[in-house]
C-alpha cells in the first residue's frame, strides 16, 4: 500500500480530522514533516478542514539550521500555506535550565504549537496538531522507554489521537514508505546532519540498538509497533477504571484533593497508582511525575502509619493522616 493511502486510512479509522477542523503541521522540512504537508494538502478540500504550519529553528545547527527556516518558508509561500516560524536559542535555554539539548528542544517546539493552538482556538474552531511520527519512531519510543523503564502506559508509546488535540496521521506508516513518498512526487526534504549520529539517545537506538536486534529477529520492529498496541487497550481499561473511581471517591477543595486509604489500599496496585496519578494531574502536576514517586505514595498509605508526609516535585506532597491520603498542591496544608 502506498504511504498516501495508508495516511488516508489512518486518519479515517481514528477519525482523525473532523470537517471543519483546523490543523496546525509541526514542520521541521525533514522527509516525515515534508511528506505528511504534500498529503494533507491533498486531503484538505476533499475532507473539509484548514492547514497551518509553524516550524522552529533550534539554532543547534547554525547555517544548516537557518537553510531549514528559509526552505520550510518558501515552500509554505509556494503552496499556500499559513507558516509560523519561531527562532530559539535552545542550547543555551539547555545550558541555563539544565537539560538536554534534545529534551529542551521538544518543550520549545510543543510550547509554540500549543501557544498557535490557542490563538487560533479564539476564534471558536476545533484546532488540531499534526506531528509527522513514522511507524519506526513508534518502534523505537517503545524500544527507549523499556530501556529506561516503563509500566503499562509507557509501553503505549505514542497515540493516534490525544485528548489535547495532538494527531500522529503517519504513525501506520513506515519510513521507507516515507521516502518512497518523497522520491515519487520529486520532493527534496531537508536532511538533518544529527540524524545520522549517535548525538542523542533515540538516534543510538535507530542506528545501533534496532539493527542488532533485527539481526536476531527481523520483523522486531512489528512486534515492538503490534506490544505498543496492545498495551494502549490494556491501558485505556485500566484508566476508565481509574477515572470513575476517583469521579465517585475522591473530593477535591481547593488546591487539594482527599481519598480514603481503606479504599487506596484494597484496589489492584494497577488502579491504585493510576488514581494517585489521575488526582495529581487534576491538581497541576504530571509531566514531573515519576513512576518511582507514584509508588511511595502507595506504599506510604499501605504502611498503615499516620503522620507520613511525601514530598513530590513542584512542591506538591501526599500526606497520610486519619485514614485518609491527601495530596496537596504547594501552599497546601
Amino acid at each position: 500500500m502506498k504511504a498516501e493511502e495508508t495516511v488516508k486510512k489512518t486518519i479515517e479509522a481514528n477519525g482523525l480530522i473532523p470537517a471543519g477542523s483546523t490543523v496546525i503541521l509541526a514542520l521541521s522540512g525533514g522527509p516525515d514533516s515534508l511528506c505528511l504537508l504534500h498529503m494533507l494538502l491533498g486531503l484538505r478540500e476533499r475532507s473539509g478542514f484548514d492547514l497551518h504550519a509553524l516550524h522552529v529553528n533550534h539554532m543547534i545547527r547554525g547555517r544548516e539550521a537557518d537553510e531549514d527556516e528559509v526552505f520550510v518558508e518558501k515552500t509554505c509561500k509556494e503552496l499556500g500555506v499559513p507558516v509560523r516560524i519561531i527562532k530559539k536559542d535552545v542550547p543555551a535555554m539547555a545550558k541555563e535550565q539544565g537539560l538536554s539539548e534534545e529534551d529542551a528542544g521538544r518543550r520549545v517546539r510543543y510550547q509554540a504549537l500549543f501557544d498557535y493552538k490557542r490563538e487560533l482556538e479564539e476564534g471558536g474552531r476545533t484546532v488540531l496538531i499534526a506531528l509527522a511520527h513514522n511507524r519506526d519512531d513508534q518502534a523505537e519510543t517503545v524500544l527507549m522507554r523499556i530501556i529506561r523503564g516503563t509500566g503499562v502506559h509507557g509501553l503505549g508509546a505514542m497515540e493516534y489521537k490525544r485528548k489535547d488535540g495532538v494527531i500522529r496521521p503517519l504513525l501506520d506508516t513506515s519510513r521507507e514508505a516515507v521516502e518512497e513518498y518523497c522520491q515519487r512526487k520529486g520532493l527534496s526534504p531537508r536532511i538533518d546532519r544529527t540524524n545520522g549520529t549517535g548525538e542523542y539517545t533515540r538516534n543510538d537506538i535507530r542506528l545501533r540498538v534496532l539493527p542488532a536486534l533485527e539481526e536476531c529477529s527481523p520483523r522486531v520492529k512489528d512486534s515492538l509497533v503490534r506490544l505498543a498496541a496492545f498495551a494502549r487497550e490494556d491501558d485505556a481499561r485500566l484508566r476508565k477504571e481509574a477515572e470513575e473511581i476517583l469521579e465517585r471517591e475522591c473530593v477535591f477543595a481547593s488546591g487539594s484533593a482527599v481519598l480514603r486509604t481503606s479504599l487506596i489500599n484494597d484496589l489492584s496496585p494497577a488502579v491504585s497508582k493510576r488514581i494517585i496519578a489521575l488526582a495529581l494531574a487534576e491538581l497541576g502536576l504530571s509531566e514531573d511525575l515519576s513512576a518511582e514517586r507514584i509508588a511511595a505514595v502507595l506504599s506510604a498509605s499501605r504502611s498503615g502509619r499516620g503522620g507520613l508526609t511525601i514530598e513530590l516535585p513542584r512542591g506538591f506532597r501526599a500526606l497520610i493522616s486519619k485514614g485518609k491520603l491527601t495530596l496537596a498542591s504547594p501552599g497546601e496544608k
